[in-house]
């Protein structure tokens, strides 16, 4: 193995390889936890993760390739959580309404529980995918695609009245609403001292209360015929 000056040692086969990619996005994960993806660059990934940014360039094309696979790791390990969160806890006592409701209220809590997720579902169409190369973008796809087609059966199997297609439709509003929602309820500074006006109480956004009613309204509208 050859050693730079700064201490990186090559990952030469592919399990080592694998183990660099990681802790690169473990890098970006962290810093993500107290800054949004605007804030930070590919040297703060590479200085989180003890790297240089060159060395962070071997396993990523750019800053924007590290977000999206951060992105889809994040995705699976949600997916992997969510049936257990969606769990209803009386399934058999409530009415068709109240189920709704209680699905949409534990699916929003369980994204806004993922912070990192949702911000990078945020700008997802509008940065990520805009300066990466197409393989890269291919490769993204491919695996949302099949993250979406898991979503739908766990939503599927959580509420059954919703049949395949229509629980597909509503895998694919999840990032679409988290993109249009999350950035209002995570503003700026300057939005954050303007809305302290007690005039503006309703410029407030409560990510998980709006969510959750949005989500409740879409799988409504969605759902076939039920019975109580």
């Amino acid at each position: 193995m050859s050693e730079t000056k700064q201490g990186f040692i090559r990952a030469r086969s592919p399990e080592n390889r694998e183990l660099r990619r990681q802790s690169i996005l473990d890098a970006a994960e962290h810093l993500l936890e107290t800054s949004q993806v605007a804030d930070i660059t590919l040297r703060d990934i590479g200085r989180q993760a003890g790297i240089a940014t060159s060395n962070v360039l071997r396993y990523f094309e750019n800053r924007e390739a590290v977000f999206l696979e951060l992105l889809n790791r994040a995705y699976g390990a949600w997916l992997d959580a969510l049936p257990a969160e969606l769990a209803p806890a009386d399934p058999d006592g409530t009415g068709p309404a109240a189920r709704v409701r209680g699905f949409a209220e534990a699916y929003a809590a369980s994204l806004a529980a993922r912070p990192v997720m949702c911000e990078l579902a945020s700008v997802l169409a509008s940065v990520l995918e805009r300066t990466v190369p197409v393989e890269t973008v291919r490769a993204y796809k491919r695996q949302a695609l099949a993250n979406n087609d898991r979503l739908a059966g766990i939503l599927h199997a959580r509420l059954p009245e919703l049949d395949p297609t229509a629980a597909k439709e509503l895998a694919s509003a999840t990032i679409v609403l988290i993109a249009g929602l999350w950035p209002f309820a995570h503003p700026g500074p300057t939005v954050v001292a303007a809305v302290e006006d007690p005039a503006l109480l309703a410029a407030h956004v409560d990510f998980p209360a709006r969510y959750g009613r949005m989500i409740e309204l879409l799988t409504t509208s969605l759902r076939g015929p039920v019975t109580p």
